[in-house]
């Protein structure tokens, strides 16, 4: 027979989102009236991976342009929980922020565990309960309550809060299981795709894996260009990383995975401080130095060697000898340093994506309050919404400001 347990508040996940839910639920009307559902054996296993083991936990300058998905979710969200909000919360739990030159905050420790940590002590001082091993069989909905039924237990809540996360990161037990149980209770699911991943490139060049080389990265979509951020490119035979690429596979991403077809090619600028001019007179000069050498010894002296024997592959030229260099040679060089091109190709794999993208959005959740607009008393937040940010602690701080709105609207 199942053990059944009455509860006014479930949440469904214990990640980032889950227990600042629980946190503000409990806070708000007791531990004892709130339980973490968690399907894993472990509460919090992705948040201690997030920035490399150092919880890239906000942004001094988070606002709703670091942001893509839905504007009015977004835009809710991030007007109650700024920056000085998110350092408020976890200052309460005795977390202390310290920042980077580039705006990136992490914990003082400089380590995921103290959030996690802190997180957890606070929910037992409320005195709320965790249930891990959880795995849910079936969600439904009755006239007053939510059935949550797992192998041995049903939890019968009130009120249910969903922060399951997303498939990012399957590897430390992620997955969409989160949205099949909204789907089994008749809300649709979204059309996900991978955020924060690598480019994924037609082009194959072996000789490049493992390079890595600062520049700048374009975007374009039928010849018009779409975005443009700069940075540190790493090469691999067949893809494209680096925070700047990351940045841009979002949007890469979404148009492969649309209906429509688009030409779409990324253009990378070796050199982004050197004007085509520059590099005319930078040649020129390099061509008498190394003038019996092959041509792709000419680019040795700014840019790593296997980059250069790319470049100069690319261009037509490696096995010229830089003497026997014409105009027209030093022009195809010089337009593959400044336009070193590279053709996307849709990958679903979220093996290496940081965050997955199109979440619920505003036709489907009451962007005030995060509440399911079809069923009463359902609340979804975190990385199930549609909102994903740019690299440097901007998701986080979504996942626990999202979590945040429910405990404020719950009577």
């Amino acid at each position: 027979m199942k053990e059944r347990e009455k509860i006014k508040i479930a949440v469904i996940g214990g990640g980032a989102a889950g227990l600042t839910a629980a946190v503000k639920c409990a806070e708000k009307f007791g531990g004892r009236n709130v339980i973490i559902l968690e399907r894993q054996m472990n509460i919090g296993r992705k948040l201690l991976s997030t920035g490399n083991g150092r919880c890239n936990i906000s942004n001094i300058n988070i606002s709703p342009e670091h942001y893509h998905g839905d504007k009015n979710i977004i835009n809710s969200v991030l007007s109650d929980f700024s920056y000085k909000a998110s350092k408020k919360f976890f200052a309460d739990m005795g977390l202390l922020f310290r920042q980077d030159s580039e705006g990136r905050v992490y914990p003082y420790s400089n380590q995921s565990a103290t959030v996690l940590e802190c997180m957890l002590y606070r929910l037992d001082c409320l005195g709320v309960k965790r249930l891990c091993s959880f795995k849910i069989n079936s969600v439904v909905k009755n006239e007053n309550y939510f059935e949550i039924t797992s192998e041995n237990v049903t939890i019968c809540a009130e009120y249910l809060i969903f922060a399951c996360g997303s498939a990012a990161y399957p590897s430390l037990g992620a997955n969409t299981s989160g949205f099949e149980l909204l789907e089994n209770l008749g809300i649709p699911k979204p059309k996900l795709f991978p955020a924060l991943s690598p480019i994924e490139t037609k082009e194959k060049y072996g000789i490049l894996k493992g390079v890595r080389a600062k520049g700048t990265v374009s975007l374009y979509a039928d010849d018009k260009p779409v975005t443009v951020k700069e940075g540190e490119i790493q090469f691999s035979d067949k893809r494209l990383s680096g925070i700047c690429v990351f940045d841009i596979s979002r949007t890469v991403n979404k148009y492969l995975n649309g209906k429509k077809s688009h030409n779409l090619k990324l253009c990378i600028d070796l050199m982004p401080e050197y004007t085509e001019s520059d590099l005319w007179i930078y040649l020129k000069r390099c061509k008498v130095i190394f003038s019996d050498k092959k041509a792709d010894s000419l680019l040795v002296g700014a840019l790593n060697k296997n980059l250069a024997r790319a470049a100069a592959d690319h261009a037509g030229i490696k096995d010229k000898p830089c003497k026997a260099l014409n105009g027209h040679d030093m022009q195809n060089l010089i337009s593959v340093i400044k336009n070193f091109t590279f053709t996307p190709v849709y990958s679903d794999n979220y093996n290496s994506a940081q965050v997955c993208a199109g979440g619920y959005g505003s036709d489907t959740i009451e962007p005030e309050t995060l509440m399911s607009k079809k069923i009463n008393k359902l609340f979804v937040c975190g990385e199930m919404l549609d909102a994903d940010g740019e690299c440097g602690g901007y998701n986080l701080h979504f996942a626990f400001g999202s979590a945040m709105k429910p405990a404020k609207y719950i009577k």
